[in-house]
């Protein structure tokens, strides 16, 4: 019982319609994810995702993009006070009479 290979991995293309959207497409187009990605995940990295998405208008994106640049510089500004305390806490084990 001999299988061919080269017979087995062909598949016909999918025509019109029946073409499946890539994944990827599907994830971007989705508002809520998009948003969560944004605001959760990215932050200002995934603009532009944003702006190849087809889930908000330009209006939209334009107002989105803001509230993300907004999101982006108070989250590294918490992170640069955190880092500030810690220095501050630091400093004296490493340096004891400075």
């Amino acid at each position: 019982m001999e299988h061919n290979s080269v017979e087995a991995t062909i598949v016909e293309p999918l025509s019109g319609k029946e073409q499946a959207k890539p994944q990827w497409r599907e994830l971007v187009d989705n508002p809520w994810l998009m948003l969560a990605m944004l605001f959760f995940v990215t932050a200002a990295l995934g603009l532009p995702l944003l702006w190849i998405s087809r889930a908000f208008s330009p209006f939209w994106k334009v107002v989105v993009t803001i509230a993300v640049l907004l999101w982006t510089a108070l989250v590294l500004w918490v992170f640069y006070l955190i880092m500030a305390w810690c220095w501050s806490q630091l400093r004296p084990v490493f340096w004891p009479g400075g």
